[in-house]
């Protein structure tokens, strides 16, 4: 019997030499790859902000942390997905509350929503399971209603849109995960985009320990404020060395997953 791997990233010399350029040099993290990267990626989703980050779970921790959700506080997450959506809330000390999946696409079911918002509810959590967009639309309006933050868990859906919207950029913010067996990986690392400037410019202090200047920044090196309380949530050059070259192959990876989808879908079609 064969068996198939759960996953296995796609790997060849162009990560390794963009690697190896890395470490070549003197500059390891705060270089200019980091911002590369998120450059790219912005370009690829359309997406006017992004931010590179050390995981989705750290994008998806900053952006709770940042909007201030803690103690007494709720979350709508869906009851399907990876534990780091509820985990991420519960990093502020807030409670996940799960709601059922629907059958067809696995996401969240929104028919259950409302009924679980209460007056400590802060935001809602959607993942787009699978690749599967959720309906967007209804999610917003569910949020405009009951004044909410919309925060969308991409980590399986790169390449994914709604109504012709990459996803991430339906909500407050997106996260996406670079994790080995996902989309595109940088072995390890996640990406937050945003349509808010000003959430943008808070989650690039909070990550690097709310520091208030960049290297580029400083004048005088190691001579900045920390003006608020940050993580070390940051991308290294490494990794954004892997994420710049992958990203240059993304549409091939989404090409043979499409066509893997399309071979496995036929072959089991006939199973009842």
């Amino acid at each position: 019997m064969k068996q198939l791997p759960f996953g296995r990233p796609m790997i060849d010399a162009a990560e390794m030499d963009a690697v190896r350029e890395v470490l070549q040099g003197p500059i390891l993290v705060h270089g200019p790859r980091a911002g590369e990267f998120e450059s790219a990626f912005a370009a690829f989703t359309q997406a006017p902000y992004a931010a590179a980050l050390s995981s989705c779970t750290a994008a998806l921790h900053l952006v709770y942390f940042d909007l201030g959700i803690g103690a007494g506080d709720e979350v709508i997450v869906p009851a399907q997905t990876h534990n780091a959506t509820a985990h991420a809330v519960e990093f502020t000390g807030a409670k996940p509350v799960f709601v059922d999946a629907e059958i067809a696409t696995g996401n969240i079911d929104i028919a259950q929503i409302e009924a679980n918002i209460t007056d400590r509810t802060r935001a809602i959590s959607v993942v787009h399971y699978l690749g599967m967009p959720v309906a967007m639309d209804q999610i917003n309006a569910l949020a405009r209603k009951y004044s909410l933050t919309v925060v969308e868990d991409c980590a399986l859906a790169l390449g994914a849109y709604y109504n012709g919207i990459h996803v991430g950029l339906h909500g407050d913010a997106g996260c996406f995960s670079f994790y080995p067996v996902k989309h595109m990986t940088t072995a390890e690392g996640g990406m937050l985009i945003t349509r808010h400037r000003q959430l943008h410019a808070r989650i690039l202090r909070k990550r690097a320990f709310g520091v208030n200047k960049t290297h580029g920044e400083r004048k005088v090196p190691g001579i900045y404020d920390v003006t608020e309380l940050g993580y070390n949530y940051r991308m290294s050059e490494i990794h954004a060395a892997i994420g710049i070259a992958q990203l240059k192959k993304i549409s091939g990876f989404l090409k043979a997953r499409q066509e893997n989808f399309t071979a496995l879908l036929t072959a089991i079609q006939d199973i009842a």
